[in-house]
């Protein structure tokens, strides 16, 4: 048999063939579907005996595939993760190290199948003058020395040797056979010594120490253990607990680069990286302290940019500004040259809560040390342009003479932890950059609330929810502001203080609000702009009338949202909603017009509303700014459009055949503005929005961006002010959002971190943040015509999707600044979105978590979304071909239909 295949309408088509392509079961196929009208069908292609196999979006994405791949695929002794305790470690007066542990698989089942682990052990030196901190000492050391200079470009020569913290997997392992082991170490404490020097590592039994046991790696049970005891019992030498591994784990997941997969911890990680260790190549210390600022300070290290203070070369100029750049490098492992300067630490870099935290119920006992130990290893690791031996590029130089700084006691006199009694300012202040960086002091403070539903819990059809938005000057907190008492003059800028404007001093407020934009959207399944005057896609008469019909021959035609016709899944294909409706006007009188010569605007409107079919999709009502008659659409499609056909009806009344849509580079109501719906008050301004009737049941957001004394340049300026709040629509239960959890990265646990795009609209990226960059960032195009200029034909701000999945893949897409939306214009000249996920991008879980979010990145695959990554050529073109266009110059007008749902 032949697969034959029948349809009604186009897309029918497409999915039908794509299943076709894919295989019919039989030896020729099966068949097809009829259409519902007997039309005769195209013939299908030849089945395939292997049969539809549909290719989803979890085959090769997220966190599941991710650990049932790979590695985690092995014929033989796959990798796994497990959990690995240790119970109990001894050192004997002998020195030797007993170490108990058990395993448990992903169940809390007993693993008995570890073969074999690596391990460590290292003592804590109490903190010596010169040094404020207590240091890891390891027991076993190797030398690393460099053996060929003519194969990199590392400074020191051959022979260039140092110690290296290491481990051992040579000691006697004991298999319980119940997920209990015990292992003894070959290394004997007191009998090691430091390589290169020779020196003996001393057994100081009253000392603390700290076991280390890692297994797996790429293959087998897969974890690491850490336990800190001291030897004779005593009460030790103190703690180095100072960052948690689950503040790694907020931007790094579950494993770190590098190492093999087997080390897994902060408190692993120590082991090795401590003082004790330093790279012959270059002779950087790889301390742990200073490896991981320096790493994430990345181009924001003092000694990158050179003297032109700029790290990256800008194309367009003739210049390398990157010529004159310093480098932090470290070969490491096999002599391979590893360098950071192109990091871009999600958080604010002076925002050193971001990883100095207690996370995830541990308790740390030195989590304030980045406050209270300051010292010259951890503090230059930053301020790397700080020669702490000459005193170069540090203003106070030896208290209480400049000169050069040889002990770390020093920085705690001059640098107290949270006072600023000292010589200098306190550690807390001088890194509190929410007050000392004028970015982030917005103009005011905002109260930002949605007027109660009737029922308490969410609007139903009638009703019509109101934002109130109050403004206090955060300079002056007695005066609300608002568009009527704001007076004030211009203020003056304190040099590191909290008051003023970027460079030297703000401009006078003008009272004019260049910026005060209320922004409505939602859903959040699918965000777009409603209920504000600015989000109805309308078409007004020139007019407030009365109109004259008596000679109209033809109807009045209207096409809303770009001609998509609406179905019910219910009733199969049968049209519930067509786009175009034909209203006989004449018919209406006398019911609805009483005289057809002089018809007024609200008859007119009466009898548009009572058509059936014309109410399905748009409403008829008068103007409020212009008291005219209107028609908008209902917004129940894709894409929101109104457009009337050319008749004697229409050119009586509107005499308008254009193509009506949502105006604006983005979709908000001007707070500051003559929008009728705005109500002013001495203490706060009122915005009436629209009834919600047509809304979509979930939950939807209110935000706003104001600013008076606004932007003159990007330097120049005065940071804007932000604020939203939700409201829920036909529903009580709060919609779960696509995505969240932007805080893991990009914010400290005070909820202050990253914001982006200060002078512009002061994006905060909290949990919550894709609720605020969606309200411009929705997916609701600006304009029926596309954009030419862009790879995808959006207009206004491109989509949320798209734009934030491209950025975090920057490094390895194909096109980056196409794919991203900015063209040619990268903001730093010369970067080209040069951005590195930090984990595999493919770990969707991370953003779009499974406890809170709504699932649907597994199921709603589309073109917006999957081409953020997704951007070779072949990718693109395979997302052409499964999209049915029939207005192809115009790729997202919203008559589009995409299969990518029938794959995957």
């Amino acid at each position: 048999m032949k697969c034959k295949i029948q349809f009604k309408s186009l897309i029918i088509a497409i999915i039908a063939s794509a299943l076709a392509l894919s295989g019919c079961e039989g030896d020729d196929g099966a068949p097809g579907v009829d259409g519902t009208n007997g039309d005769p069908g195209l013939p299908g292609s030849p089945g395939v005996n292997t049969g539809f196999v549909p290719v989803g979006v979890t085959t090769f994405h997220g966190t599941e595939y991710l650990e049932s791949s790979g590695e985690f695929a092995l014929a033989t002794n796959p990798k796994r993760y497990v959990t690995a305790t240790i119970t109990s470690a001894t050192a004997d007066t002998g020195g030797t190290v007993t170490v108990n542990f058990s395993v448990e698989d992903g169940n809390g089942d007993p693993d008995a199948t570890v073969s074999s682990i690596s391990a460590n052990i290292v003592k804590l030196i109490p903190a010596a003058a010169p040094e404020s901190y207590n240091k890891w000492v390891p027991y076993i050391q190797s030398a690393q020395t460099v053996s060929n200079s003519a194969t990199g470009d590392w400074p020191n020569p051959d022979g260039t040797s140092n110690n290296q913290g290491s481990r051992e997997s040579n000691g006697t392992l004991t298999n319980n056979n119940d997920g209990t082991y015990t292992y003894v170490f070959n290394t004997v404490l007191g009998t090691t010594t430091l390589p290169v020097e020779g020196t003996a590592i001393a057994y100081e039994r009253n000392r603390t120490h700290r076991v280390s046991i890692m297994m797996g790696g790429h293959s087998g049970s897969t974890a690491d253990a850490n336990f800190d005891f001291v030897p004779d019992g005593s009460a030790g030498s103190g703690t180095r607990n100072i960052v948690t591994t689950e503040a790694c784990k907020g931007c790094h997941s579950t494993e770190f680069h590098g190492h093999g997969g087997d080390r897994l911890t902060v408190e692993n990680c120590v082991t090795c990286h401590n003082p004790s260790t330093t790279d012959p190549h270059g002779g950087e210390t790889v301390d742990f302290k200073v490896m991981i600022h320096k790493i994430h300070a990345g181009g924001e290290l003092a000694s990158i940019p050179g003297a032109d203070g700029i790290v990256w070369d800008d194309p367009a100029t003739g210049t390398d500004e990157s010529a004159d750049n310093g480098e932090y490098a470290i070969w490491g492992y096999r002599e391979i040259k590893h360098e950071w300067w192109k990091v871009e630490f999600p958080a604010v870099i002076e925002n050193c809560t971001k990883c100095h935290q207690e996370t995830g119920g541990a308790t740390l006992t030195d989590v304030d040390n980045w406050k209270t130990v300051p010292s010259r290893a951890a503090c230059g690791s930053c301020h790397d342009d700080v020669d702490f031996a000459t005193g170069t590029n540090h203003g106070g130089g030896t208290y209480p003479a400049p000169g050069p700084i040889n002990d770390d006691t020093f920085c705690v006199t001059c640098h107290e932890a949270d006072t600023d009694s000292g010589f200098a300012p306190s550690i807390v202040d001088a890194h509190d950059w929410t007050t000392k960086d004028q970015r982030h002091i917005a103009e005011f403070d905002v109260d930002l609330t949605v007027s109660a539903p009737a029922n308490g819990m969410y609007f139903v059809a009638g009703e019509s929810p109101v934002v109130r938005v109050v403004l206090t000057d955060v300079n002056d907190p007695t005066n609300p502001g608002d568009d009527i008492l704001v007076t004030h003059d211009t203020i003056t800028t304190e040099v590191g203080g909290a008051e003023g404007c970027l460079p030297t001093a703000c401009p006078a407020r003008d009272n004019a609000f260049g910026a005060s934009g209320l922004y409505v959207h939602g859903p959040r399944a699918r965000r777009v702009p409603v209920l504000t005057t600015n989000a109805r896609v309308e078409v007004i008469s020139p007019s407030a009338g009365p109109f004259d019909l008596s000679a109209i021959t033809e109807d009045l035609i209207v096409t809303f949202d770009n001609g998509k016709d609406l179905y019910s899944a219910a009733s199969g294909l049968s049209s519930i909603g067509s786009a175009t409706v034909s209203v006989d006007l004449t018919a209406c009188n006398p019911a609805y017009i009483a005289s057809l010569a002089a018809a007024t605007a609200n008859e007119i409107m009466a009898c548009l509303n009572a058509d059936t079919d014309f109410a399905a999709r748009g409403i008829a009502y008068i103007d409020e700014t212009t008291s005219r008659l209107a028609i908008r659409s209902r917004n129940l499609a894709d894409f929101y459009a109104v457009q009337l056909t050319a008749s004697d009806a229409n050119t009586a009344i509107f005499n308008n055949t254009t193509l009506n849509v949502m105006g604006g580079f983005t979709v908000s109501a001007t707070l500051a503005g003559s929008d009728p719906k705005i109500t002013r008050t001495p203490g706060y301004i009122e915005y009436a929005l629209d009834p919600v009737d047509d809304l979509q049941a979930g939950t939807y957001m209110v935000g706003v961006e104001i600013a008076d004394r606004g932007r003159v340049t990007t330097s120049d300026y005065k940071t804007p002010s932000v604020k939203k709040a939700y409201f829920q629509v036909k529903q009580a239960e709060e919609e779960k959002a696509i995505a969240n959890n932007c805080d893991s990265c990009h914010q400290g646990p005070e909820g202050t971190g990253f914001v982006l795009d200060f002078y512009r609209h002061n994006k905060i990226f909290d949990h919550t943040a894709v609720d605020q960059c969606g309200q411009c960032h929705d997916y609701q195009s600006a304009s029926a015509s596309g954009d030419a200029g862009t790879s995808d034909g959006w207009n206004g701000s491109r989509p949320i999707n798209r734009r934030v999945h491209a950025i975090h893949y920057g490094s390895s897409l194909n096109y980056p600044l196409l794919t991203v939306n900015y063209g040619n214009d990268d903001p730093v000249a010369g970067r080209n979105w040069d951005i590195t996920f930090p984990q595999d991008v493919r770990n969707c879980e991370v953003c779009h978590s499974a406890t809170d979010t709504s699932g649907t990145w597994k199921t709603n695959a589309g073109r917006s979304p999957c081409s953020g990554c997704h951007d070779s050529n072949a990718a693109t073109a395979h997302l052409k071909l499964m999209t049915y266009d029939p207005t192809p110059s115009d790729p997202w007008s919203g008559d589009e239909e995409e299969s990518c749902k029938v794959c995957h």
